[in-house]
C-alpha cells in the first residue's frame, strides 16, 4: 500500500489498462471476449467534430481511450492537459471501471502542479464515490498529504484517523500514519495527544511486527524528532520571572526539559537516518541558543535601578557565553557531517545561517569587552 510516484503509477496503470492479468492492485476493462458465463460491460463511444479551417475533424473515444491519453501525458509531465482529459472520463464516463483511477491519477497531477485543494477534492471523490475501491486507502495518503501542504492539519489528521482503522494497513505504514498524526496533532496545539501518537509510533517500530530489516527509518526517526520538538517547545515556554525567588525554579526546569529535549535528539541521531539527523543536530545547538535569548530576554530584578539593570546584563551575558559557545560547538559538528554525507536541505540552510549569527554576536562580545580579558571559557562540547 505504497504511494508511488508519478512516473511509477502510470507505468503500473498502462499495464493495468493494456494487460488486465498484470495489474495486481488495479482493476480495468476486459477487452476481448468473456469466459464463458462472465458478462463483460463496454463503455459507450463518443465522436467530437471540431472545426479545422475548412476541414471537420472527427474524434471517437471511449473511457479506455482517454484513460491511455491522460496517462501518457501524465507520464509526459504535461499534467495541465493529463488532468483535462481525465476529467473529461470522468465527466463523460461516470459508470466506467476506469473512474476511481482517474480521480486518483487526477489527483496526482494536480499535487504535481500545487493546486492542493483541487487534489484533495479528487482524493476525496474517490474515497466518497467509491468507498470499496483498492484504491482508497492509498487516496487516503494522499489526502492527508495534500491537506499537510494546505496546512490544514485538523483534516489531515481526520484522514490519516481514518487509515488507522484499517485491518489491513501494514506494520511500517501504521508507523508512518502514526508520526504524521503526531506532527499534525503539533500543529494543532495538542501536544499531549502528539505525544501518545508519537510515542505509539516509536513503539511499533521498535517491536518490529510487519516491520522488515529493509524498511525504511524516515517515519521512525520522524516521530523520535517530534518527541524532542515537544519537549523543546515546553522548555521555550516556561517563562523566567524577575522575582528571584521563582528564578531558580524556573532556570532549573528549563535546564532539566533541555537535557531531555538533547536526550530525544541524540536518540534520532543514533537511528541514522541522514535527514533527521542533520534536523536533530540543528535543533541540539538551537536549545542552547534558545535558553540563552530566554535568559537574556528576562526581566531583572524589580528593584534595580536603570544603572544597575544595565550591569545586571553585563555579568548576565557573560554569564550566559557559554550556551553559545555550545550552540556554535554543535553547528560546526552539524556542517561536518553535512559535507561528509553530502547533504543539502533546509536544515543545513538553518544551520549555516544560524551559525553566522552568532559567530557575529560573539564577534561584537569580544570586540565590546575591556582589553586583557580573556578569561577562559567552559568546553563548548554537549
Amino acid at each position: 500500500m505504497r504511494r508511488a510516484a508519478p512516473e511509477a503509477i502510470v507505468v503500473a496503470i498502462l499495464l493495468a489498462a493494456l494487460v488486465p492479468a498484470c495489474g495486481p492492485r488495479r482493476t480495468s476493462p476486459r477487452l476481448g471476449p468473456a469466459p464463458d458465463g462472465e458478462v463483460v460491460r463496454l463503455d459507450p463511444v463518443h465522436v467530437t467534430a471540431t472545426q479545422d479551417g475548412e476541414r471537420v475533424v472527427l474524434d471517437a473515444y471511449d473511457a479506455k481511450e482517454l484513460f491511455v491519453r491522460a496517462s501518457a501525458a501524465l507520464r509526459a509531465e504535461s499534467y495541465a492537459e493529463a488532468t483535462r482529459l481525465y476529467t473529461a472520463l470522468v465527466t463523460e464516463f461516470p459508470d466506467s471501471e476506469l473512474v476511481p483511477l482517474s480521480l486518483y491519477n487526477q489527483g496526482l497531477c494536480y499535487d504535481a502542479m500545487g493546486r492542493f485543494q483541487d487534489a484533495a477534492t479528487a482524493y476525496s471523490g474517490l474515497i466518497e464515490r467509491f468507498p470499496e475501491s483498492e484504491d482508497k486507502a492509498d487516496a487516503l495518503f494522499r489526502l492527508a498529504g495534500s491537506y499537510e501542504a494546505l496546512e490544514s492539519f485538523d483534516d489531515a489528521a481526520k484522514a490519516l484517523d481514518a487509515l488507522l482503522v484499517r485491518p489491513d494497513l501494514g506494520g511500517v505504514e501504521r508507523v508512518e500514519v502514526l508520526a504524521r498524526k503526531g506532527s499534525a496533532l503539533i500543529q494543532m496545539g495538542r501536544p499531549e495527544d502528539a505525544r501518545v501518537a508519537l510515542e505509539e509510533a516509536t513503539r511499533l517500530f521498535r517491536q518490529g511486527r510487519g516491520i522488515s530489516p529493509s524498511d525504511s527509518v524516515f517515519y521512525y526517526s520522524m516521530a523520535q524528532f517530534k518527541l524532542g520538538e515537544i519537549v523543546h517547545n515546553e522548555m521555550r515556554a516556561i517563562q523566567l520571572p524577575s522575582d528571584e525567588a521563582l528564578l531558580q525554579e524556573r532556570l532549573e526546569a528549563k535546564a532539566k526539559a533541555l537535557l531531555e529535549a538533547q536526550r530525544l535528539y541524540t536518540k534520532v541521531i543514533r537511528i541514522g537516518h541522514a535527514h533527521w539527523a542533520a534536523a536533530a543536530a540543528y535543533r541540539i545547538g538551537a536549545l542552547y541558543h534558545h535558553l540563552w535569548k530566554d535568559i537574556l530576554n528576562a526581566p531583572p530584578p524589580s528593584d534595580l535601578t536603570a544603572e544597575e539593570s544595565e550591569i545586571y546584563f553585563d555579568i548576565l551575558r557573560d554569564r550566559t557565553r557559554v550556551l553559545l559557545k555550545k550552540a556554535v560547538a554543535q553547528w560546526e559538528r552539524t556542517l561536518k557531517l553535512a559535507r561528509r554525507l553530502g547533504l543539502d536541505n533546509e536544515w543545513i540552510d538553518d544551520t549555516t545561517r544560524d551559525l553566522e549569527q552568532i559567530r557575529n554576536e560573539l564577534t561584537l562580545e569580544a570586540s565590546a569587552a575591556p582589553e586583557g580579558d580573556d578569561r577562559e571559557e567552559p568546553d563548548a562540547g554537549p
